[in-house]
């Protein structure tokens, strides 16, 4: 075995055992957690170098991804939060902010940027602080209130992000939807 042949043509979608017990611990850590606060399962993909979890409540979602893919180095995870449609790559990549932006912004002399993907050993150390991160930081947004989502939004995507995203609906038919950041900053 080669050091690059993690690039050779290969199935990547079966799962790993470090990515099923990632996930398994993260459903019963984070899981109980949101669905305590009204999120409901939505999806879970889980692969050999990844995993992709999400939680729905109405128009907002809470998304775990993890990633330990070889090029990837550092391997991490982060608590993602959004509102919007979760399964649209464009709206969520605008739509949504990693929970370390609003950690960021509360507390701007702290490195926040996610979390080390961790050793079995540190694995649900590691998750529940997140899961305490988000009670924390993620409050409001899990209660309904999202107005420091919304803030860290603003300073996390600023001027570079659309104000409009043109995309076709289920029937072919384009539309233009103004995006709800720059709707809330336009009224400030």
């Amino acid at each position: 075995m080669g050091i690059f042949d993690f690039l050779k043509n290969t199935d990547n979608s079966k799962p790993s055992r470090k990515h099923i017990l990632f996930s398994n611990t993260a459903l019963e850590i984070i899981g109980t957690f949101v669905e305590k606060n009204g999120f409901q399962l939505h999806s879970k993909k889980i692969e050999t170098y990844f995993t992709n979890i999400i939680w729905r409540k109405e128009e907002q979602y809470i998304k775990i991804t993890a990633s330990d893919f070889p090029t990837d180095y550092p391997y991490n995870y982060d608590i993602i939060l959004g509102k919007g449609n979760c399964d649209d790559f464009f709206e969520s990549e605008w739509d949504s902010i990693s929970i370390s932006d609003i950690q960021r912004m509360s507390e701007p002399n702290k490195n926040h940027n996610g979390y080390d993907f961790p050793k079995k050993s540190e694995l649900k150390k590691s998750l529940e602080k997140a899961k305490s991160d988000l009670s924390e930081f993620g409050n409001g947004f899990l209660n309904g209130n999202p107005e420091l989502f919304y803030k860290a939004r603003i300073l996390t995507n600023g001027e570079n992000k659309p104000e409009k995203i043109i995309k076709k609906d289920e029937n072919g038919k384009v539309i233009v939807e103004l995006l709800p950041y720059n709707v809330i900053k336009k009224s400030n």
